[in-house]
């Protein structure tokens, strides 16, 4: 039957036309939109609201944002009560957008990488106490006849020599390792839940012509691509992981002990061994040299990736020019990242267009800040906030050389 006899057939065709080149035009739409979000530090409360704001989970917490982007920046961690629940949230988010063709994107932070390896500086006893369970304190004080017996062993060439029957001590021990601690760390070693998913992320990631990063990336620091950044910090990390285990199993260091701590005992037993001419075990010292100098890694150097604060701090004029070649060598545009918290709590817009620095220190109660949230959709950019309309930001120029977007109210947008 011919399309030109049957005109029922020929309007049937005509609308389903109609609706593919719809809904092919919204597919393509919401494939563009992508959602940065800075650092989090446990403010559960603010960082529901502003994924709410943007439309991108509902009332129930679920994912609605169809297949639009979420690059949360880093530092979910540390600070607030709720990190836990924040981190949760993430990892259930990540997994219902796969579902709707969208995708969530958690970036590694220099909060992230100091948990993993064991530096707790930010962790509080709210935090821990997320971890605990009826058994925390049969684990703290079975923890605690542990670490009087490892330093029993080191009697004599350790400064952290304490008696088990000092009660003083042992009260300030029990302080520092408040309930739920030992399951904190468990819980982000390499074989636990929140630590196999942290160390599954990625610390930079490139989306079109832009490129999110926790701190920064410093024009001055040499390195070939972004994917050579990323293996490094996660060499780190491994090599990390790894000498703390085989150092705990050697009973060198205690498994529990902190960064610090652990990076003062070995500098302790490596300086002994060499005193007493003990060479017996080059293996052993030879991982204790590795281990003291992850102190001076990329990921906790200062210039790396999850440290760098200098597109944030430094004069314009000084890295203007060596910013736009690194941008240009990695075919980008333009940087979003988090890292400093901006003395308005307004997302801020330097070097033209070319850095965006969305950490507005959303964690009330330690920086006073508000939940924000970048959009980047069809070239333009817009800040969104909790508490007031969302403004049109400017945008970073164009390849081909084209007027930018004044910095304007964008109106109320409905989601």
């Amino acid at each position: 039957m011919s399309m030109k006899r049957d005109p029922v057939c020929r309007i049937f065709a005509a609308g389903c036309i109609s609706i593919l080149v719809l809904t092919l035009a919204i597919g393509a739409q919401d494939r563009q939109r992508v959602i940065a979000i800075g650092d989090v530090h446990g403010g559960y409360s603010e960082f529901t609201a502003i994924l709410q704001r943007v439309g991108l989970i509902d009332a129930g917490f679920e994912w609605t944002g169809g297949s639009a982007t979420l690059v949360q920046i880093g530092d979910v961690m540390d600070r607030g009560a709720q990190a836990r629940a924040c981190l949760d949230l993430l990892i259930k988010l990540k997994q219902r957008a796969v579902k709707a063709r969208g995708k969530v994107i958690p970036l590694i932070g220099n909060h992230e990488a100091m948990n993993l390896m064991h530096d707790l500086r930010y962790v509080t006893p709210d935090i821990y106490k997320t971890f605990s369970t009826n058994a925390s304190e049969e684990v703290r004080g079975k923890a605690y006849r542990d670490y009087v017996r490892f330093l029993s062993a080191h009697r004599g060439h350790s400064h952290a020599a304490v008696a088990a029957e000092d009660e003083a001590a042992q009260r300030k021990w029990m302080d520092a390792h408040p309930p739920g601690f030992f399951e904190y760390c468990d819980a982000f070693g390499p074989g636990g839940k929140y630590g196999r998913w942290v160390r599954q992320n990625q610390v930079i990631v490139q989306i079109d012509d832009g490129i999110f990063v926790h701190g920064g990336l410093n024009p001055s620091l040499p390195f070939r691509n972004l994917a050579e950044l990323d293996a490094q910090v996660h060499s780190d990390l491994e090599a990390c992981d790894s000498l703390w285990e085989s150092l705990a199993d050697r009973r060198i260091i205690w498994r529990y002990m902190t960064l610090n701590e652990a990076m003062q005992q070995v500098a302790e037993e490596f300086q002994w061994m060499r005193a007493r001419g003990r060479s017996e075990d080059a293996d052993a010292v030879d991982q204790m040299y590795r281990f003291l100098a992850l102190g001076n890694s990329l990921t906790i150097s200062t210039d790396g990736p999850l440290w760098y604060r200098g597109l944030a701090e430094s004069p314009e004029e000084q890295l203007a020019s060596e910013l736009k070649a690194m941008l240009a060598r990695l075919k980008a545009r333009y940087v979003v990242s988090g890292h400093t918290v901006q003395s308005k709590s307004d997302i801020t817009i330097r070097f033209e267009g070319r850095v965006f620095l969305i950490d507005t220190g959303m964690l009330k109660e330690a920086f006073g800040g508000r939940a924000s949230a970048l959009e980047i959709q069809d070239g333009q950019f817009t800040a969104y906030y909790t508490d007031r309309e969302p403004r049109v930001l400017v945008a970073p120029a164009a390849k081909k050389a084209g007027r930018p977007i004044t910095q304007q109210p964008a109106g109320k947008v409905v989601r």
